[in-house]
C-alpha cells in the first residue's frame, strides 16, 4: 500500500521518532552515569567520556540511518553517502543532546561529580 508522505517523508515516521529518541538519550543517560561514576575525576576522565559521547553519536547516528532503512517505504538516493556522511553529519546532533539530556535528568548529581 502506498504510504502518505508530508515533505517526502512518510508520516508514520515522524511518530516513531518519539520512540527512538527516548530510547537513545535514556540508554545514553547510563552508559555517561556509569562512566562518571566508576573513574575519579581526572582529565583522562573527561578525555574518556568526551570521547565516548562521540562514539556513541556517530554509532546512534549510523544505527538510526540503517535501521530507517529497512522501512519498505523510505529511500535513498545514495546508500553508501547517507551511512557514512550523512550518519557524520546527523551525529552531531547527538553530541549535544546526549550530555544536554544528562544535565536535565542528572543536574544535582552531575554538578557533584565536576
Amino acid at each position: 500500500f502506498p504510504s502518505h508522505r508530508l515533505n517526502n517523508v512518510p508520516i508514520c515516521l515522524y511518530f516513531a521518532t518519539f520512540f527512538y529518541f527516548t530510547s537513545y538519550h535514556a540508554l545514553s543517560n547510563v552508559i555517561i552515569r556509569r562512566a562518571l561514576t566508576s573513574f575519579k575525576a581526572s582529565k583522562g576522565r573527561i578525555i574518556f567520556v568526551f570521547c565516548l559521547i562521540l562514539l556513541m553519536s556517530y554509532t546512534t547516528a549510523l544505527m538510526e540511518t540503517i535501521t530507517i532503512s529497512g522501512f519498505p517505504y523510505y529511500s535513498f538516493e545514495n546508500r553508501e553517502m547517507a551511512m557514512t556522511v550523512g550518519s557524520a553529519f546527523y551525529g552531531i546532533y547527538f553530541i549535544f543532546s546526549f550530555p544536554m539530556f544528562f544535565c536535565l535528568d542528572e543536574l544535582k548529581f552531575s554538578r557533584k561529580l565536576t
